[in-house]
């Protein structure tokens, strides 16, 4: 066991006492700091980890985003998913990422990405915010619009100046046909914008009216027709039906005030109203459309009035008018293939079969040309039928009669 160098409590402490403390002594340090690299270790590893995540994920982002750049949106899909994959704090990549399923049509997944990043407890109040109008944008293109309206509200709840927001709500209750909804929303727009849609808000109140006159409320289609002329006094489609809604109540002469009103107020689409006229002449007594027809000076009239007075003449056995009516309508339209096609039908009719061939000539040398009545001014769009709201871009009161 070696000397004893001294005694404590009666006992012997030698020098193999020492030496084997010494070795306990090293060997319980060495198995400490091998414990305690076992502590830092796992620490250091996983910062390494994720420091080389985030590297990956920022990585997959700029492709992601490069992808963006050139139209790839399915490999975009591909690069941001990565990215999330790798990095699920990141909440722009995840807005990135929804907004291309969105303009994919894949509705579910985007609105999945929203409600993720709404339910993030820590989520700052303008990322909400952003997030929550996303989500009604995801409805919106998805058709659930009441959805989508939700979505709009909450967003103008918690911030009434939100313009887009507002502008979106506007529309939404447009294409939901929701006339009143619509209106309100408009305003308030209007208000924030600080724009003037009066013209708009008479036509959602006329088609309020024309919904209210289909279901037999007369009175309040009546009231809504006011009030669209009250809005906006040129609002030509407010006439329209106020005239039919007088001649469906029974008063054929207020109704012919009417229509005259909406002639004076918008010759270019004089023909709405002959149209109308010749229809309604009996309720309207003849001598009453006649006075009518006499105010129209075919001079100074458009062409599509040329032609609805050109059929009204035919219509009434006067060929030689029709015929003289048609001709000036072909003159200042050769390309109008409707023109053509009146004129060798009248000419027919009163047995001219000559001038009648020759007439249907000139309608095969025209045959390339187009057909479409009108076109949108604002985008270009052509339509066989008249809508006061251009299919296309959506603008009020852009469609025009077309006469080339």
């Amino acid at each position: 066991m070696g000397a004893v160098l001294f005694s404590w409590q009666g006992i012997a402490v030698t020098t193999g006492h020492l030496v084997a403390g010494g070795i306990l002594l090293l060997v319980g340090w060495f198995i400490g700091w091998l414990l305690g690299r076992s502590g830092q270790a796992p620490a250091a590893a996983q910062d390494q980890t994720r420091s080389l995540a985030r590297s990956a994920s920022d990585d997959a982002f700029m492709r992601g985003i490069s992808h963006l750049m050139a139209d790839h949106t399915d490999q975009a899909i591909e690069e941001f998913t990565k990215a999330v994959t790798l990095n699920s704090d990141t909440v722009e990549t995840y807005v990135v990422l929804g907004n291309l399923f969105r303009q994919k049509g894949e509705i579910e997944r985007a609105v999945r990405i929203r409600q993720s990043i709404i339910a993030r407890p820590n989520l700052d109040a303008k990322a909400h915010l952003q997030a929550v109008y996303d989500l009604g944008l995801d409805y919106k293109k998805g058709g659930l619009f009441n959805r989508a309206a939700e979505a709009f509200d909450e967003v103008l709840k918690k911030d009434s100046r939100h313009i887009e927001a507002a502008r979106q709500i506007a529309t939404l209750y447009e294409e939901m046909r929701d006339w009143e909804a619509a209106f309100e929303a408009r305003k308030r727009l209007d208000r924030l914008t600080k724009s003037d849609s009066r013209p708009v808000l008479a036509h959602y109140k006329t088609e309020q009216g024309k919904e209210l006159m289909v279901s037999g409320q007369l009175d309040r289609a009546e009231d809504a027709f006011s009030q669209a002329i009250n809005v906006d006094k040129n609002c030509l489609d407010a006439y329209l039906h106020l005239g039919d809604l007088e001649l469906a109540r029974g008063r054929a002469r207020k109704a012919l005030g009417v229509w005259k009103k909406a002639v004076k107020l918008s010759p270019q689409y004089a023909h709405l109203v002959i149209m109308r006229v010749n229809a309604a002449e009996q309720e309207l007594g003849e001598k009453a459309a006649e006075g009518f027809f006499a105010e129209i000076d075919p001079a100074a009239a458009e062409v599509p009035t040329l032609m609805a007075l050109a059929q009204h003449y035919a219509q009434h056995q006067d060929q030689d008018k029709a015929l003289e009516v048609v001709g000036m309508a072909v003159e200042r339209a050769p390309h109008l293939l409707d023109a053509h096609r009146l004129r060798g039908r009248i000419l027919l009719e009163d047995g001219d079969r000559g001038r009648a061939l020759e007439a249907y000539a000139q309608l095969l040398d025209e045959i390339e040309g187009d057909q479409a009545r009108y076109q949108c001014g604002q985008c270009g769009f052509v339509s066989h039928q008249l809508t006061w709201k251009c299919p296309r871009c959506h603008r009020w009161d852009s469609m025009l009669p077309r006469v080339r």
